[in-house]
């Protein structure tokens, strides 16, 4: 999985430098191997709106795809003030700044919103941390609202929904498919 999304944050044919993913999805259709080309390809891009869609192949047979669309020249929004929102779901995660700095060093995404003082967490990490919970090898995430490093993230699953909150507001949900 990181290794596509490695594939992905360093695409030569476009710059995303201040834009955010609005949404997401990835499939997985087999197990990780060693031997895995990648291909990535844009599907849509103008001012507002770039779609990528990036495959993993192993002996030509598609093992894993990651689709983003990616909102572009997009003004992230300011933090909220810190709340309690324990009656909005389960405590999930707590991403640290290390964390975060780190997902960007090993997945090459150097988007400067993932590398500030309150930096915003990386779509694709919360990706892969929703797919390692749930075990899911279909999922479509739709991102709401940023989610900022130290900040605890909480989740509310209801059916095949997951909706994470973090600072009192929605700031995902995520389909199980």
């Amino acid at each position: 999985m990181l290794d596509l999304f490695r594939a992905f944050a360093t695409q030569e044919d476009f710059f995303y430098e201040g834009a955010f993913i609005g949404k997401v999805k990835y499939q997985r259709f087999q197990e990780n191997t060693d031997k895995k080309t990648y291909k990535v390809e844009i599907v849509k891009s103008n001012r507002r709106l770039c779609v990528v869609s990036c495959s993993g192949y192993i002996n030509n047979e598609p093992s894993e795809t990651l689709t983003v669309y990616l909102m572009m020249n997009a003004v992230v929004k300011e933090p909220v003030e810190t709340k309690t929102v324990e009656a909005t779901g389960s405590l999930w995660r707590n991403f640290s700044k290390e964390e975060i700095a780190e997902f960007s060093h090993v997945t090459g995404d150097t988007n400067s919103i993932h590398l500030t003082d309150n930096p915003v967490v990386q779509g694709l990490f919360i990706l892969k941390e929703l797919c390692d919970t749930t075990k899911s090898n279909e999922i479509e995430v739709k991102y709401v609202h940023p989610v900022y490093g130290c900040n605890q993230v909480y989740i509310k699953q209801e059916g095949n929904i997951i909706k994470g909150y973090s600072n009192d507001a929605l700031c995902f949900e995520a389909t199980l498919l």
